[in-house]
Protein backbone atom coordinates (compact mmCIF):
# COMPACT_ATOMS: atom_id res chain seq x y z
CA UNK A 1 0.00 0.00 0.00
CA UNK A 2 1.32 3.69 -1.08
CA UNK A 3 0.84 6.67 0.89
CA UNK A 4 -2.77 8.09 1.02
CA UNK A 5 -2.81 11.76 -0.19
CA UNK A 6 -5.63 13.14 2.45
CA UNK A 7 -7.48 16.01 0.68
CA UNK A 8 -8.29 12.78 -1.90
CA UNK A 9 -10.82 10.87 -0.96
CA UNK A 10 -9.73 6.77 -0.21
CA UNK A 11 -10.46 3.99 -3.22
CA UNK A 12 -12.41 1.74 -1.51
CA UNK A 13 -13.74 -1.25 -3.31
CA UNK A 14 -14.55 -2.99 -0.17
CA UNK A 15 -16.85 -0.62 0.68
CA UNK A 16 -18.47 -0.48 -2.37
CA UNK A 17 -18.98 -4.45 -2.44
CA UNK A 18 -20.85 -4.50 0.85
CA UNK A 19 -22.74 -1.30 0.82
CA UNK A 20 -23.53 -0.24 -2.91
CA UNK A 21 -22.21 3.22 -2.28
CA UNK A 22 -20.51 3.75 -5.55
CA UNK A 23 -23.14 5.23 -8.52
CA UNK A 24 -23.34 3.22 -11.98
CA UNK A 25 -24.46 4.96 -14.75
CA UNK A 26 -27.95 4.93 -14.24
CA UNK A 27 -27.71 5.98 -10.27
CA UNK A 28 -27.89 9.30 -8.83
CA UNK A 29 -26.65 9.31 -4.78
CA UNK A 30 -28.51 11.25 -2.66
CA UNK A 31 -27.13 13.77 -0.08
CA UNK A 32 -26.87 11.23 3.16
CA UNK A 33 -25.20 8.35 0.74
CA UNK A 34 -22.69 10.78 -0.14
CA UNK A 35 -22.05 12.12 3.37
CA UNK A 36 -21.71 8.12 4.13
CA UNK A 37 -19.13 7.67 1.45
CA UNK A 38 -17.44 10.70 2.08
CA UNK A 39 -17.29 9.62 6.59
CA UNK A 40 -16.29 5.94 5.33
CA UNK A 41 -13.29 7.44 2.98
CA UNK A 42 -12.35 9.20 6.31
CA UNK A 43 -12.00 6.95 8.49
CA UNK A 44 -10.28 4.61 5.49
CA UNK A 45 -7.85 7.12 5.31
CA UNK A 46 -7.43 7.26 9.20
CA UNK A 47 -6.99 3.69 9.37
CA UNK A 48 -4.66 3.07 6.77
CA UNK A 49 -2.07 6.09 7.96
CA UNK A 50 -1.82 4.81 11.09
CA UNK A 51 -1.43 1.08 10.40
CA UNK A 52 0.75 2.34 7.32
CA UNK A 53 2.95 4.24 9.92
CA UNK A 54 2.99 1.29 12.90
CA UNK A 55 1.54 3.59 14.99
CA UNK A 56 -1.06 0.81 16.09
CA UNK A 57 -1.51 -3.15 15.82
CA UNK A 58 -4.02 -4.14 13.00
CA UNK A 59 -5.45 -6.54 15.71
CA UNK A 60 -5.81 -3.87 18.67
CA UNK A 61 -7.05 -1.51 16.38
CA UNK A 62 -9.79 -4.34 15.27
CA UNK A 63 -10.78 -4.59 18.73
CA UNK A 64 -10.78 -0.94 19.35
CA UNK A 65 -13.31 -0.76 16.04
CA UNK A 66 -15.37 -3.38 17.89
CA UNK A 67 -15.76 -1.68 20.83
CA UNK A 68 -16.53 1.69 19.50
CA UNK A 69 -19.65 -0.01 17.39
CA UNK A 70 -20.61 -1.65 20.24
CA UNK A 71 -21.17 1.44 22.16
CA UNK A 72 -23.01 2.70 19.05
CA UNK A 73 -25.07 -0.27 18.49
CA UNK A 74 -26.35 0.23 22.51
CA UNK A 75 -28.42 3.05 21.55
CA UNK A 76 -29.87 1.72 18.86
CA UNK A 77 -33.63 -0.07 18.29
CA UNK A 78 -33.05 -3.53 16.63
CA UNK A 79 -29.72 -4.34 17.72
CA UNK A 80 -30.33 -8.30 17.16
CA UNK A 81 -30.94 -7.71 13.45
CA UNK A 82 -28.33 -5.32 13.22
CA UNK A 83 -25.48 -7.29 14.71
CA UNK A 84 -26.66 -10.16 12.56
CA UNK A 85 -26.19 -7.87 9.37
CA UNK A 86 -22.79 -7.03 10.76
CA UNK A 87 -21.37 -10.03 11.23
CA UNK A 88 -22.29 -11.33 8.29
CA UNK A 89 -20.79 -8.19 6.41
CA UNK A 90 -17.81 -8.88 8.60
CA UNK A 91 -17.70 -12.60 7.37
CA UNK A 92 -17.43 -11.17 4.23
CA UNK A 93 -15.07 -8.64 3.95
CA UNK A 94 -12.40 -10.64 6.18
CA UNK A 95 -12.85 -14.14 4.00
CA UNK A 96 -13.89 -15.83 7.25
CA UNK A 97 -16.09 -19.03 6.64
CA UNK A 98 -18.74 -20.21 9.03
Amino acid sequence: MGKHDESKPVKNETTAKVIPLRPTAKTKLDTSTVKLLRLADEIDALIIRHVEAGDVDPKELAGLLSHRLGTLMKHLENKEALLDVCVDVLRRQAAVDE
